[in-house]
């Protein structure tokens, strides 16, 4: 009886946060901060040196054009050509267009995408998925790779500096070990005392 108590406040409590988690990602605002696709790396909206997704490329992938129910910003954070193919790694938030009452306006992005664009057609995956499962006829080892050094230069550019990017690695505690080969590989010199 006392097992059944406990494990219904536990299922209560973590349905809690949950909520607590699903509304940290909504506001009324434009968010503060932008999050990279792949750290996770919060940087200031303002000020922020990111290049903006075209529009004309944006409208034609599906997952992020704008809607009747939404408006969707995105950011480059990595750009990678490969044959006829060029491949974009963003992240972004969305507001939403005419909202009822009680909804948010905006809703952030956590995991970005990358879409892959080729002559008209776009499709996507979400970035995190897409470095993680690491398949070759999705996205060439060649391509993640660019992709990754892309980021690091893009995220040195909007931090301000290499040694701006690596204090706020540190600061937001990223976790190293949990990035994929490819962006091991091009984040190695940003975790840890400066060589």
């Amino acid at each position: 009886m006392l097992s059944t108590a406990i494990k219904g406040r536990c299922v209560a409590g973590l349905f809690a946060l949950l909520c607590a988690t699903a509304g940290a990602q909504e506001s009324n605002r434009p968010p503060q901060f932008l999050r990279d696709p792949i750290l996770g790396l919060r940087l200031p909206t303002a000020g922020a040196k990111l290049e903006p997704l075209p529009e004309d490329v944006r409208a034609l992938c599906e997952q992020i054009a704008d809607t009747e129910t939404w408006a969707t910003r995105q950011w480059i954070y990595g750009v990678a050509k490969h044959s006829t193919t060029t491949y974009y790694l963003v992240n972004g938030y969305s507001q939403r267009r005419n909202p009822k009452p009680g909804q948010r306006l905006y809703f952030q992005h956590i995991d970005g995408g990358v879409y892959k664009l080729s002559g008209t057609e776009c499709n996507g995956d979400p970035a995190g998925e897409a470095f993680a499962v690491r398949d070759p006829k999705q996205i060439p080892r060649e391509v993640q790779q660019e992709l990754a050094q892309d980021l690091v230069t893009r995220m040195v550019r909007a931090a301000g500096s290499a040694q701006r990017l690596r204090a706020e690695i540190k600061r937001q505690r990223i976790d190293f070990h949990r990035l994929s080969p490819e962006m091991q590989a091009a984040f190695k010199t940003y975790f840890g005392p400066p060589h």
